[in-house]
């Protein structure tokens, strides 16, 4: 029987910037088709992490592996690897619409057709021919997480899209990310998404994972209320 690799995978992972150590031997395994968190107080790492990963940010120790393999990833090589991530702002092309932004990251001769089925999945295909500007933020953001899945990634890196977003439409992203199947890597602040959606959670506190585990052990785990979540009144 053959043995399941991690889809992506970091292992020991340190990065400096001169003197500064904004990750510090972080690893991480993301199995096919779950979805893992990654929390921590601002400046914690987790956007170099995301970087990392996207090859925006090399490693100054530590490898990375993709299918199990040995892999350096090169920003214009992960469309082609099925690899796809979100902003935390919404960073559309003003002069084009919404559906040619959302076409921007599709290949192929279906490109319209699979840019307007991810419209409709984020339940904005009626804005397709509306130029992103003239929209409110939160109708923009659910534009971007389009554009994303529009490509059909096997792995979907959120950076934290439920920002700017009310309750319902916090609601909303929550229900998405449970139901689309594939594999999920989300940076997030709001903890009520984070606990309801995501299968593991790393924990990071300037730059040092300080826990890994399900929900249920990050929420009662002591380091973690220390650092982020906070200490009962």
């Amino acid at each position: 029987m053959a043995v399941a690799t991690d889809e992506l995978a970091l292992h020991h992972i340190t990065v400096r910037f001169g003197g500064l150590t904004a990750l510090d031997d972080v690893s991480l395994r993301v199995a096919p088709g779950k979805v893992v968190g990654v929390i921590g107080p601002n400046g914690a790492g987790k956007t170099t992490l995301f970087n990392v990963i996207c090859g925006f940010v090399p490693p100054t120790e530590g490898t990375l592996t993709l299918d199990g393999r040995d892999w350096r990833p090169r920003p214009h090589h992960l469309s082609r690897l099925g690899i796809a991530r979100t902003l935390q702002g919404v960073g559309q092309f003003a002069g084009m619409t919404v559906l040619e932004n959302v076409m921007v990251g599709v290949r192929g001769r279906r490109a319209e057709a699979e840019a307007l089925a991810a419209l409709d999945r984020c339940g904005v295909a009626k804005y397709a021919a509306t130029y992103p500007g003239a929209l409110p933020y939160a109708i923009r953001k659910r534009i971007e997480l389009a554009r994303a899945l529009a490509s059909k990634p096997r792995v979907l890196m959120l950076d934290e899209p439920a920002g700017g977003l009310d309750t319902d439409e916090i609601r909303w992203l929550g229900d998405l990310i449970k139901e689309i199947g594939t594999t999920v890597l989300l940076v997030e602040h709001h903890m009520d998404l984070v606990m309801s959606v995501c299968d593991e959670i790393l924990v990071l506190d300037f730059g040092k994972p300080i826990a890994l585990g399900t929900p249920a052990e990050i929420s009662t785990n002591e380091r973690v209320t220390e650092a982020y979540l906070g200490t009962p009144a």
